[in-house]
């Protein structure tokens, strides 16, 4: 049923922060909160998705921060579907980059107001006209210099401008007058989850309209959560939560999906009514197998939350080529365990165990020293996908690959000694390396091979003899030449791979 109009109360503003990696997204909020989230960060690139609420001229602003790292994509376009306005970080120093463009179009995507901070201004060169033209190339039109996009300066290390963009972010939110029903059921979004080892499964919430009271339950997606311990983005323990309020619920019975919706009940027992009403669990697909002739490294992932989880099975995705590729055999959430090494030992190739930000148990590591399971941990994602890179050259079988680098016609032959040879010939394309392999042409009919002893231009010794340049060389060959009869020779190259 529609909420009636006198039902209805003004709701804080959900703002989305993006742009590319490094651009200071994370340092905008810490100078916000006044805290130093960023310098826990590894690598100072956030790795997971989190909410934060703040206080600007007694309005409260519920800011979402999204990682900058590629891999991140698919959790920066949820962070701009939850959000009703997005800041579009810009460096000034650096202007428009590949993610600024992802951002850009993950924000018109989900059709939300944003705003344009531009960053950085105290660098030395930090240049806001040549930004600023950068941007309305996207067809971006700023205010003030002809458009509607509001903009503002801002440097996020010294705080110069960031009230004014505070300022900007509750004028677009009186404007698009954000309304929500404190007396309905709460409802929104999941925005991360993750495996508390002492408390269980947990989920970062964001309330879209309503309130969550003690005493409730959450279903998300499958996943049933009673409202027991209930905690804001600076973990204290709250009783009652409303809109546009991030909360952490402790107490899922498993892990909903980042991204899905859920909805507040009554009770526990009614929770479990509506999740009787949805269609079955669908069955998790197997890694698919490797293709004819392709070698597959199996991999074992362990990873903090979800976020992170479908970030670096995002990444891992992308590694190899037709030769060869990572496969991912088991993943999920936590400590690995000794079922984790279990299984990596299972197969005819040992897996890799992988660890994002986890811990292993005692007793798993000590198994996997003993039976020579490799275990490799992370806390940056591009470190993890760099290493599984080197591991699958290091592991996948060698393979030989040839590469013709030039040809030639022989014109005579000065001697011959069983298999030494002094020949003389004229490059015709590419070049003829010292030490290089040859195949020996008639007719176009591959008659024998050889190698190059020693090569000579202008009857200097050279490392090579490039076309149109003729040349007399020094080689080894079990075949006869007769130049009469048309031969010529493939110089080619073999390297493995």
């Amino acid at each position: 049923m529609a909420n009636k109009p006198e039902q209805l109360a003004e709701r804080p503003p959900v703002v989305v922060v993006m742009g590319h990696v490094d651009h200071g997204k994370s340092t905008l909020l810490d100078f916000i909160r006044h805290t130093n989230i960023v310098a826990s960060e590894h690598g100072g690139i956030t790795q997971h998705v989190a909410a934060y609420e703040v206080v600007h001229k007694g309005k409260h602003i519920t800011f979402i921060d999204t990682p900058g790292h590629a891999a991140f994509s698919a959790i920066r376009a949820r962070g701009a579907n939850v959000a009703d306005i997005a800041i579009l970080v810009v460096a000034a120093d650096d202007g428009v980059k590949a993610q600024t463009l992802e951002a850009l179009a993950q924000i018109r995507e989900a059709g939300i107001p944003f705003i344009v901070a531009i960053n950085k201004t105290d660098k030395p060169n930090a240049n806001v006209e040549r930004t600023q033209g950068s941007i309305m190339e996207q067809g971006v039109y700023l205010e003030k210099l002809g458009g509607d996009v509001p903009w503002t300066a801002i440097s996020a290390k010294t705080g110069a401008g960031v009230d004014e963009l505070l300022d900007v972010i509750l004028l677009v939110a009186e404007i698009h007058e954000y309304k929500a029903d404190a007396g309905a059921p709460a409802e929104g979004f999941v925005i991360e989850t993750h495996r508390d080892q002492k408390r269980g499964l947990a989920a970062t919430l964001i309330i879209g309209n309503g309130t969550l009271k003690s005493g409730m339950a959450v279903l998300a997606g499958r996943a049933i959560a009673p409202v027991r311990i209930m905690e804001d983005h600076l973990g204290k323990s709250l009783k009652e939560a409303t809109f546009s309020t991030p909360i952490s619920l402790v107490g899922f019975d498993e892990l909903p999906g980042v991204g899905e919706t859920f909805r507040a009940y009554k009770n526990k027992r009614e929770a479990e009514a509506s999740r009787q009403l949805l269609a079955p669990a669908t069955a998790s697909v197997a890694p698919s197998a490797a293709g004819e002739g392709q070698y597959s490294m199996p991999v074992i992932v362990r990873a903090d939350t979800t976020g992170s989880l479908e970030a670096i099975l995002q990444e891992t995705a992308r590694i190899g080529d037709e030769h060869g590729r990572v496969s991912v055999v088991q993943s999920g959430i936590g400590t690995i365990s000794e079922g984790d090494v279990k299984t990596a030992l299972a197969g005819d190739i040992h897996a890799v165990v992988i660890g994002f930000n986890v811990r292993i148990d005692p007793v798993a590591e000590a198994l996997a020293r003993e039976r020579g399971v490799r275990i490799e941990m992370f806390n940056i994602i591009y470190k993890l996908t760099e290493k599984l890179d080197e591991l699958l050259k290091e592991s996948a079988p060698k393979r030989r690959v040839e590469e013709v680098v030039g040809r030639a016609k022989i014109l005579k032959v000065f001697s011959s000694r069983k298999q030494e040879h002094v020949i003389g010939g004229a490059v015709a394309d590419g070049y003829m390396a010292k030490k290089g392999s040859f195949r020996i042409l008639r007719r176009h009919v591959l008659v024998g091979e050889g190698v190059f002893v020693n090569i000579q231009t202008n009857k200097q010794n050279v490392e090579r003899a490039e076309a149109p340049a003729e040349f007399g060389a020094q080689i080894e060959t079990e075949t006869a030449f007769e130049p009469a009869h048309g031969d010529t020779i493939e110089c080619f190259v073999t390297t493995i791979v």
